[in-house]
């Protein structure tokens, strides 16, 4: 008799887009990551290649500010499969003149344009093994 084989398929990732957010193993602060031009030195987020400028090919990472302004956000509540509503996503204004478009950590109907976010790690969903999916995420600055 055959012995049956049972397929093993590897897990689902954890993390979203390491290439969007760093999250130093030192446990300092977490940061966006912003690419900048080594031919003409615009900033983009994410990574624009080639530089939609120039057409430069070659980058430098450099970490985005983690404090912004909300420019505008939407109270989810029919959202798509496999997110748990209701949610909140956002736009967010940086420093650099970059606007990040994020989830936003916190309650339905507390958020205000204008207020100040900053950047925080959370989940955004699950993955198909139920594991949490992390990323960037935006909240309200405490006091």
């Amino acid at each position: 008799m055959a012995k049956e084989e049972k397929k093993q398929r590897d897990p689902d990732i954890t993390f979203f887009h390491p290439d969007l957010l760093e999250v130093p193993e030192d446990c300092s602060s977490p940061f966006l990551k912003g690419y900048r031009c080594k031919s003409c030195g615009q900033l983009d987020f994410p990574n624009l290649n080639p530089c939609p400028n120039c057409w430069g090919e070659e980058f430098e990472i450099v970490p985005l500010s983690r404090r912004g302004k909300l420019y505008s956000y939407a109270d989810i509540f029919i959202g798509q499969p496999g997110l748990q509503t209701p949610y909140i996503i956002g736009y967010v204004d940086l420093p650099e003149n970059l606007r990040i478009f994020a989830m936003l950590d916190g309650e339905v109907g507390s958020f205000q344009c204008g207020e100040e976010v900053e950047l925080t790690v959370g989940e955004i969903r699950k993955n198909r093994d139920g594991l949490p999916i992390l990323s960037y995420k935006f909240k309200k600055v405490n006091g």
